[in-house]
């Protein structure tokens, strides 16, 4: 049971770290690309030519 709620309170602070990474990126124009990680999963934030925001998920 305990290891169950630890890996549900891991996922919800990557889920936060994520949306406060693009809030940060939205404040600060400057930052180019933000990285998260997760057990085998890889979300990338970051900024394409336009300089909009895009997310990238993939399996690591």
């Amino acid at each position: 049971m305990k290891k169950r709620q630890r890996k549900k309170q891991a996922y919800k602070q990557y889920i936060r770290d994520i949306f406060e990474g693009y809030e940060t990126m939205i404040v600060d124009p400057e930052k180019e690309k933000l990285v998260f990680h997760y057990l085998k999963e890889e979300t990338i934030i970051y900024r394409d030519d336009d300089r909009q925001i895009r997310f990238l998920t993939r399996d690591i």
